[in-house]
């Protein structure tokens, strides 16, 4: 790109059903320049955003452009009874291979990191993000950012609502579908502020918005930990 602090940076969503991407432009000079806030003045104590850090957080979503918004299915010509069928990885190499023209203005890859403890083991996105991560660093090695996100940032950094404990006295994080409904509302206000139409009817008629929703907020936490706090 002829502006270098023009970039492009694309996020994803681990699944075999459900493989969500998106690229978003935006000009990263203008979030390098936005106050790092410390972080007893950044949150409430059940978790929402301080009006001062609401004020950060919006410009960071107002500086952004959506270049590609896509979920899609790696099971095409995979056995209905296979749990991972060798078929899904090629199924995944062949998507990303048909958007290489896109991946090669990309500064940077936020892969959702896949959850690896307990009873929360899911080696199938495990093996999935892995060979997403994989399919990158061969095509770029060092020249390019490939980043495992966890997901718990989405909600932490963007500032979801935590819910009252059952004793009463403290506050936990939202449960999985209470996480999903606040992913959609939030990528929907987000765009709405961007007066993005075109995406919004993408988000809104898609058969899984979740996952879609996932990967536009997933990306707008990664420009406020990469740019601002400089910790990733």
């Amino acid at each position: 790109m002829e502006d270098s602090n023009i970039v492009w940076i694309a996020s994803f969503d681990i699944g075999k059903k459900n493989f969500a991407f998106y690229i978003e432009e935006f000009d990263k000079s203008e979030i390098t320049k936005l106050p790092r806030l410390p972080a007893n003045k950044r949150y409430n104590v059940d978790g929402t955003a301080t009006d001062e850090f609401d004020k950060i957080i919006k410009k960071v979503y107002l500086n952004g452009k959506s270049i590609i918004f896509q979920n899609s299915d790696l099971t095409e010509g995979c056995k209905k009874n296979s749990y991972l069928d060798p078929e899904t990885y090629h199924n995944m190499t062949d998507l990303l291979d048909r958007y290489v023209d896109y991946w090669d203005q990309c500064d940077a890859f936020v892969i959702e990191k896949q959850m690896s403890f307990g009873k929360r083991h899911n080696t199938m996105a495990l093996k999935l993000g892995q060979h997403c991560w994989s399919y990158f660093a061969f095509k770029y090695g060092r020249l390019k950012n490939i980043v495992e996100f966890p997901a718990y940032h989405k909600t932490q950094v963007l500032g979801a609502k935590k819910i009252i404990s059952k004793g009463g006295t403290k506050y936990k994080a939202i449960d999985k579908p209470a996480r999903k409904k606040w992913s959609v509302e939030k990528a929907i206000s987000i765009l709405n502020e961007r007066k993005d139409d075109k995406t919004i009817s993408t988000l809104t008629s898609a058969r899984k918005r979740d996952d879609l929703a996932d990967v536009l907020c997933q990306l707008q936490a990664f420009k406020i930990l990469f740019y601002i706090d400089k910790n990733i």
